[in-house]
């Protein structure tokens, strides 16, 4: 980026002083640097919707001081319609572009020829850097997206890895706290994959040959909308763990019904053969992470063995679940145990006094 915004700012300050002959040759730099980005098709972009708002602010700031003059009246509905016409034209970031110029064309003795001047030159920037960011190749964002999600991947997986070792060593309680904070940081992460993903997207588009890369962007997409959910879900089971430690008290702690005090629940431990069934996890997403780094779709082999993964996972979770109680077997039973259970969590977390956010309520 730093390359062909540099390009595009040279080129266009040539062709605002050598052929256009502008008074005001370094608004067309401007309009290269400002309307640069990380991909070539983001800055195409990025720089059109800055040219449209300094079209428009152009003309709004002409007509505003033709008509009305410039006083405080005026810059004040100025700066006003030309924000409200940014959104409604869906500008994005360049939204202020309208107000912007407008303020600018206003501003100046000689409004239309200002305003002329710079729509001339920002637009000479903008076109510049629009071409220079399609002709000059894009870096490698399919691999670095690729190299994201596996990175995230793998922590996760290391995460269950730590929470497995605990729990088979019996001394998880002290660590539970730490495993949400990892879990919601690692959970978090996933917008920055999914940045990666969109950028590689981006930069694909009005290439030649992006079919060949269309594939591998919509593998990458489709997993980090997975890993997407897979963190909810370890979220859910380290914030289940620590719920059971009863450190922010017994959810609901307080505000029980004293003649309903026996429904309190008691203290319970962690579910024997959990630590088997989220290293067997810890495993699959290892083995997974490999995968988003290949430039093709995994060979069958890899898939066998992904499934042989899974299947273990699965047989781990049976034995423990129905450990726990036979009604595991039974889907009515766990879907409505799940409905009740975020019930349960919507109380916990709306405790003014023990619940999480104590913050939201009190000064």
């Amino acid at each position: 980026m730093v390359v062909r915004t540099a390009i595009a700012a040279a080129l266009s300050w040539w062709i605002a002083t050598a052929l256009l002959h502008s008074d005001a040759a370094t608004l067309a730099p401007v309009g290269a640097i400002l309307g640069a980005h990380t991909t070539p098709f983001a800055t195409a972009r990025k720089s059109l919707q800055r040219a449209a708002g300094i079209g428009f602010g152009f003309l709004l700031g002409v007509a505003a001081a033709a008509s009305l003059g410039v006083n405080t009246i005026t810059m004040l509905l100025t700066v006003l319609i030309g924000m409200y016409a940014g959104r409604l034209l869906r500008l994005g970031p360049q939204m202020h572009q309208i107000a912007l110029t407008a303020v600018l064309v206003m501003g100046t003795a000689q409004h239309f020829g200002y305003g002329a001047t710079r729509l001339e030159d920002n637009v000479v920037g903008v076109l510049i850097g629009t071409l220079i960011g399609l002709l000059l190749p894009a870096p490698g964002f399919t691999r670095r997206g690729g190299e994201e999600l596996a990175r995230l991947t793998r922590q996760i997986s290391d995460l269950l890895t730590d929470v497995s070792g605990h729990l088979a060593a019996g001394d998880w309680a002290a660590c539970s706290g730490q495993w949400v904070n990892r879990a919601r940081g690692l959970s978090k992460r996933v917008e920055s994959v999914r940045k990666a993903v969109r950028d590689a997207e981006d930069a694909i588009r009005f290439r030649p040959r992006a079919g060949r890369a269309r594939p591998r962007i919509n593998r990458l997409a489709e997993a980090t909308q997975c890993l997407d959910h897979v963190g909810h879900q370890v979220r859910g089971i380290t914030r289940g763990l620590y719920n059971l430690t009863f450190r922010e008290g017994r959810p609901p702690a307080l505000h029980w019904d004293q003649p309903d005090s026996h429904l309190l629940p008691e203290p319970a431990s962690a579910p024997p053969g959990l630590d088997r069934v989220l290293a067997d996890l810890a495993t699959l997403l290892g083995q997974l992470a490999d995968v988003h780094t290949l430039e093709d779709a995994p060979d069958p082999n890899l898939l066998l063995q992904l499934r042989t993964l899974l299947g273990a996972a699965e047989t781990s979770f049976l034995r423990t679940a129905l450990d726990q109680s036979p009604a595991y077997a039974d889907w009515r039973v766990l879907c409505t145990a799940g409905i009740l259970e975020d019930a349960r969590k919507m109380i916990h977390e709306l405790d003014p006094d023990s619940g999480p956010h104590r913050g939201a309520f009190h000064a």
